[in-house]
């Protein structure tokens, strides 16, 4: 509908999805396209990003909200991220690699013929898995909009919590939408706003850069320590997003400014409690074996 699709119908599968901390530093794809430049947290450091630098996954990119980033994967994979869009990039979960995306214009496709694991895209409030399909999403924190160009996928919804509803499957040409306030809505064609707001290069297939950058092996330019800004959107995430980011960014909370901001939103990442006020828990641990002894007490006295 809006270019020739270069992916192909393949079978698709919805997983549970979580970051794998193991996983974090395998190479997964390589930056092709960094307009108005790209921010890169890699660990607990904060870069900045050009053409042809690798991307591991636990990388989290974000674009300028005036530019585009294009991350172009081995298997074929293409995936451009425009007007502040921000991703971070998944280890293989049950076999199948992944991103996670946050908020901003997304648009994906496959250049290769797509026989085997599909590729998922986890949003705030839905999961699409599709081996070969080329479309657009609009993502929010409130709201989740997916655009089917050609070839098929699967969309679940997913709860705040990050855990799977409901779900369907969709074929080109079909439109999805999923809020905080309404269940998933297909219909056979993308709304107008959502066709007059889009990027106007998303009409046309997304170029492959790849092969002009592959000998680049440029290196990422270390900026500084991560701030809690630049990784807020991922500790408020969903938990299965977001739990694993505690020991990643743990020594970041020996920082002043960043313990902080994580006192002020503790209600948003609760996980981050034992490590903020780790006294409060030996504590709590030291009166539940207190309560524990007390219990097995009069057991051992009426068995003597």
């Amino acid at each position: 509908m809006f270019g020739r699709s270069a992916g192909t119908r393949a079978r698709f599968a919805a997983l549970l999805i979580c970051v794998n901390a193991c996983a974090f530093g395998q190479t997964v794809g390589v930056l092709t396209v960094a307009e108005g430049g790209a921010v890169l947290v890699r660990g607990a450091t904060t870069y900045t990003a050009a053409p042809g630098v690798a991307l591991h996954t636990g990388d989290m990119l974000a674009s300028d909200p005036k530019g585009q980033i294009q991350i172009e994967f081995e298997d074929g994979a293409i995936l451009n991220l425009a007007r502040g869009a921000r991703a971070l990039l998944l280890g293989p979960q049950g076999g199948d690699p992944g991103v996670a995306l946050q908020s901003g214009w997304v648009k994906f496709a496959r250049t290769k013929a797509a026989k085997g694991k599909p590729y998922r895209y986890v949003m705030p409030l839905a999961r699409l898995s599709t081996a070969g399909a080329t479309g657009t999403l609009r993502v929010g924190a409130d709201s989740s909009e997916i655009f089917i160009e050609s070839g098929t996928a699967r969309v679940d919804e997913l709860s705040r919590a990050g855990s799977s509803g409901a779900g369907r499957d969709l074929k080109g040409g079909e439109f999805a939408v999923r809020t905080a306030a309404q269940a998933l809505a297909v219909s056979p064609r993308p709304a107008a706003d959502f066709v007059k707001a889009m990027p106007g290069y998303f009409r046309d297939d997304l170029p492959v850069f790849l092969p002009r950058v592959r000998s680049k092996a440029t290196e990422p330019v270390r900026e500084h320590d991560a701030t809690y800004a630049e990784v807020e959107p991922w500790l408020k995430a969903s938990a299965p997003i977001r739990r694993p980011l505690v020991e990643r960014f743990r020594q970041r909370a020996k920082d002043p400014q960043f313990r902080t901001r994580l006192v002020e939103n503790l209600a948003a990442h609760p996980e981050w409690d034992p490590v903020l006020f780790p006294e409060k828990h030996e504590k709590e641990k030291e009166r539940e074996r207190v309560e524990q002894e007390a219990e097995k007490a009069p057991k051992a006295a009426k068995d003597q």
